[in-house]
């Protein structure tokens, strides 16, 4: 029985977990999206194979334990779709504050602004962001 509350206890935490990551998701795709416009750049739709690919890649960082790109040209060739550019990023405990760090970075603000994508997909996994958008 005690088994059975603590395996229901942890499944709440995680699923509370998830839902928390998907808002902060959320959150930022829209961030970006009005970045985007008041930059004069058309908003990104959000696409679910490209948000698996991102979930996937910040999951797999939050494992490791630190940040990386390891595994972007198969992110790619996964989206079906012929560029992508990727956005990672780490212990930022607000979209809003995310968003600010990779504006300040250029290359990071480069990508966030890119005219060749139109979709995109944002992962959050235990503080590790990743942020993938991509174009024909």
């Amino acid at each position: 029985m005690r088994f059975a509350i603590a395996l229901l206890a942890l499944l709440v935490v995680s699923s509370a977990h998830a839902a928390a990551g998907e808002d902060y998701a959320r959150r930022l795709g829209d961030l970006v999206n009005a970045y985007r416009i008041e930059h004069g750049v058309k908003a990104l739709a959000v696409d679910g194979t490209i948000a698996s690919l991102a979930r996937e890649h910040s999951s797999e960082m939050a494992k490791a334990k630190r940040m990386n790109h390891e595994g972007y040209q198969s992110r790619v060739r996964r989206s079906g779709l012929a560029m992508c550019l990727e956005n990672v990023g780490w212990n930022y405990p607000t979209a809003q504050a995310q968003l600010e760090a990779w504006k300040k970075s250029s290359g990071h603000d480069r990508n966030m602004l890119d005219g060749r994508v139109a979709r995109m997909g944002i992962g959050v996994v235990d503080d590790y962001v990743t942020f993938i958008a991509c174009g024909v």
